[in-house]
């Protein structure tokens, strides 16, 4: 089975339990090593109330007896299931449209403009393109060309507490 295939199937495991709990899946990423020796199967989750230990220990113990009796990740892997935290990961450009005016990072597959890597506010959403700035330049990018992208947590800082 392919990673496409995998994923799939993942899905179609993950989602009946998730549905059961009013959870939504919020995207689930499959690492592979070299030679597919270390594989991490990582599944995020969440919910307008938000996402406990509870619900991922729960739903990690049913994934994990699904996974074993259907067998569809060859050998030995690592199954992690969490929230998508602060720095949330974006699996689509559907996934960003909430967080318009926040700041994002992002690596590209092929550089555009000699970078790979960059940071910045989004701006805004016309898929399958998306606009960024970074203070001092705007970038027009296709969601295409996306390897990874994530929200970037931004504490407001209010100084030491006692502190003022």
């Amino acid at each position: 089975m392919d990673k496409n295939e995998i994923h799939a199937r993942l899905l179609e495991l993950v989602t009946p339990l998730c549905l059961a709990r009013d959870l939504e899946i919020w995207g689930i990423d499959l690492l592979f090593g070299a030679g597919g020796r270390h594989k991490i199967v990582r599944v995020y989750l969440d919910s307008a109330q938000g996402v406990g230990i509870e619900e991922c220990a729960d739903i990690s113990r049913h994934l994990s007896l699904a996974l074993d009796v259907d067998d569809i990740i060859p050998g030995a892997y690592t199954l992690e299931v969490s929230s998508p935290g602060l720095e949330r990961p974006f699996f689509s450009l559907e996934q960003m449209a909430a967080y318009i005016g926040q700041t994002v990072r992002l690596r590209l597959e092929k550089p555009l403009e000699g970078r790979k890597n960059f940071k910045g506010s989004l701006l805004a959403i016309s898929p399958p393109l998306f606009t960024l700035s970074d203070g001092a330049n705007t970038f027009e990018l296709n969601w295409e060309d996306v390897g990874k992208i994530n929200l970037v947590y931004e504490h407001n800082d209010q100084g030491k507490p006692g502190k003022r």
